[in-house]
């Protein structure tokens, strides 16, 4: 009897591992996958745990709200779906960045108001809304157009004026959050005029976009891999040529997993951006890197995204799913925000 229990409890294990495993490569499991994480993700965010956030990151609030708006635009825009109740999940996500518990971190006397963060990661939100067919189901839809050209008016001026790379706080910037802002554009030459600046003020021999503006000549794996997808959503030609600069230095491959140095040296060296570093390789640019690598069509994107999906103990019941027992949601949304991409 013992034997035959142990004996269903192995195959069980096996299907699980299975389907973890093939999920990235069959439409029907990744399209299931999407759609649990989003009803688990808005109904949490709806409960506020976007506050709770707030507390463990420093701009958690607005970051998960973006994350997942994004996600819902992409994942439908992909297939071809019009359903009014993803546009108010949208909706709500964008209520919550407008809210003020949003903007409190953020200085509102910076040009533009309340800084790179902030307007990047709302306007880029803002820019895929309005393309997508779900905006005609949005009670926001006047609101984010306006909101939109707003954004595009005030960075043309600011540019237009004196050519600087945008802080995200008082007296400090980071170019990946330049980036994003490049990214929500319509403006295809200032786009380009954006992107060369940055790319001209980075000192390092590699020419990759430095991380910090106080540190011109230190790359890290974390913003690399998110300044790459940038460079891809917003046109930049050379980005295949950017990407293998950024495989050189960052990116170790095993058996088709592609794993993220954060820090140059390979040390364990963390911070809030990087999230855990074990062995040299961040969990941020590892995980962001499956998005990067995906929007390449690199096929080791969807090998990656298996392994650490895997790994993560997905529990995908009752039309929700989460991962490590509901233990790190910003993992969730970042894995959920690359499946939509594979």
């Amino acid at each position: 009897m013992a034997k035959r229990i142990l004996k269903y409890i192995g195959l069980i294990l096996l299907i699980y591992v299975f389907l973890c495993l093939i999920t990235p490569f069959n439409k029907t499991l990744r399209n299931r996958s999407i759609k649990n994480q989003i009803n688990y993700l808005s109904s949490i965010l709806d409960k506020g745990y976007d506050d709770k956030l707030q507390g463990r990151f420093p701009e958690g609030k607005l970051f998960s709200n973006c994350l997942l708006a994004l996600s819902i635009i992409e994942f439908c825009d992909k297939n071809g779906i019009v359903d009014k109740k993803y546009a108010t999940i949208i909706d709500n996500c964008i209520r919550r960045i407008q809210s003020q518990n949003a903007k409190n971190v953020f200085n509102a006397e910076l040009q533009p108001k309340y800084g790179a963060f902030y307007q990047g990661w709302s306007n880029l939100v803002y820019s895929t809304y309005t393309k997508s067919e779900l905006i005609n189901f949005s009670k926001y839809s006047l609101d984010v157009v306006e909101k939109l050209e707003n954004f595009e008016t005030t960075i043309e001026n600011i540019q237009t004026d004196s050519l600087r790379i945008i802080e995200t706080y008082a007296g400090s910037n980071w170019p990946a959050d330049n980036m994003i802002g490049v990214s929500s554009l319509q403006n295809d030459s200032l786009k380009s005029t954006w992107i060369n600046l940055l790319l001209n003020t980075s000192e390092h021999n590699s020419n990759l976009i430095h991380h910090s503006g106080s540190q011109k000549s230190i790359i890290r794996g974390s913003s690399t891999s998110m300044i790459t997808y940038c460079l891809k959503k917003s046109g930049y030609e050379r980005v295949e040529d950017y990407n293998k600069a950024f495989e050189e230095i960052f990116i170790d491959t095993y058996w088709g997993i592609q794993l993220v140095q954060e820090n140059e040296d390979g040390s364990n060296n963390m911070d809030v951006d990087s999230g855990p570093v074990l062995f040299g390789y961040g969990a941020s640019a590892t995980i962001m890197n499956i998005k990067t690598q995906a929007s390449l069509k690199k096929p080791n994107a969807k090998i990656t995204w298996a392994a650490i999906h895997l790994i993560s103990l997905p529990i995908n019941i009752f039309e929700k799913k989460y991962l490590i027992l509901k233990k790190e949601p910003m993992l969730d949304f970042f894995m959920l925000w690359s499946s939509t991409e594979l």
